[in-house]
């Protein structure tokens, strides 16, 4: 498997798209219940590929993502050849970012109590597989907005330097 096993639910919510799909592979209505009757390791690999296509469609479309810990906040902006990371630590135990909030309130008063990096990386395979990569490691959805304040901010404290 690329990605990994939809799950019970989200089958179910895309039974129309699974249905289509066994259709593609021929195989209908009860041809699919005799095939997890007789043939279970076949269905399973039939749920495996359309997982993995399911999935892939999803991490393609997304381009934004971040992960947060309490000493340390990263924002990531995914191309199709490349994932651009802004990436901002706290040197002081007493500076949390975790919210918004905690982050702004760093970055306006306690700037020379964080650590701010910037990088560039090229994507050696597939934008799908980094973004599934970057899941796994935590990340969470972002959006064009929270890359666009942190970027500007950078571009910002650049120019005043």
């Amino acid at each position: 498997m690329r990605f990994r096993k939809l799950t019970i639910e989200e089958l179910t919510a895309l039974e129309p798209e699974l249905k289509q799909f066994l259709i593609l592979n021929e195989i209908y209505g009860d041809d699919w219940e005799k095939l997890n009757q007789e043939n279970p390791e076949k269905a399973q690999s039939l749920v495996d590929i359309f997982s993995d296509n399911v999935l892939d469609k999803v991490y393609y479309k997304i381009d934004f993502l971040e992960k947060r810990a309490s000493n340390a906040f990263s924002v990531f902006s995914l191309t199709e050849s490349a994932v651009e990371t802004i990436t901002i630590q706290s040197k002081s135990e007493a500076i949390e970012l975790l919210t918004n909030e905690q982050i702004e309130k760093a970055l306006n008063q306690h700037l020379a109590a964080l650590e701010i990096f910037c990088g560039t990386k090229k994507i050696e395979t597939t934008k799908s597989d980094e973004v599934f990569k970057l899941i796994q490691s935590e990340c969470d959805l972002s959006t064009y907005d929270v890359w666009h304040s942190f970027s500007s901010f950078l571009d910002q404290l650049k120019n005043s330097n």
